[in-house]
């Protein structure tokens, strides 16, 4: 059984399940996990949700084995990573319109996995719902490092655009942000 430890909890995965288990001065994280999982299950970019123990903080969820983003980023390039980048800001823009505020999208190196070609986002333990959201701008302060711009070949964006799409949360706005970044 394999045991990964985090600031808020543990996770114990074993036979494709992982089991996230609260600690108890927690107890908050653990029912945001629990509403935010169950709000975006229709979504198709978080883990199953298959139970959870509210008297033992403990959510039953499916494991994503794949490559966290930051390892993602380091060993790829070119298209392929440009892909997985358009579809995490996608991600990130349906957040936005959903008024959910994700947390963590600027450094999101533990919080994205890719499993064959697919993108999950994980740890929605400090979610919270937002009038004005920021997922898609976070995203974008960490796509305008270096590193990433130079082996995604993508360019940042004015903060016109910025300025502009967190004013609206249009689509027009979100399109044109995204056409500047990906061209």
């Amino acid at each position: 059984m394999l045991t990964l430890k985090g600031k808020h909890s543990k996770v114990y995965v074993e036979n494709g399940k992982a089991i996230k288990v609260f600690k108890p001065q927690f107890r908050y994280n653990f029912w945001k996990e629990v509403r935010y999982l169950t709000v975006l299950q229709s979504q198709k970019f978080v883990p199953r949700l298959y139970d959870f123990e509210p008297s033992e903080l403990t959510i039953e969820m499916e494991f994503i084995d794949g490559i966290l983003i930051r390892d993602f980023v380091k060993e790829g390039g070119g298209e392929e990573l440009r892909k997985i980048l358009h579809r995490c800001l996608d991600i990130c823009y349906r957040l936005d319109r959903m008024r959910i505020q994700k947390e963590e999208m600027n450094h999101p190196g533990k919080h994205i996995l890719i499993r064959d070609g697919k993108v999950y986002f994980i740890d929605f333990e400090r979610s919270f719902d937002s009038p004005n959201p920021s997922n898609v701008t976070q995203f974008v302060t960490y796509l305008c490092s270096k590193q990433i711009m130079e082996k995604a070949e993508i360019s940042k964006p004015p903060i016109e655009l910025l300025k502009e799409y967190k004013r609206y949360y249009s689509f027009k706005s979100y399109l044109n942000l995204k056409k500047a970044i990906f061209g």
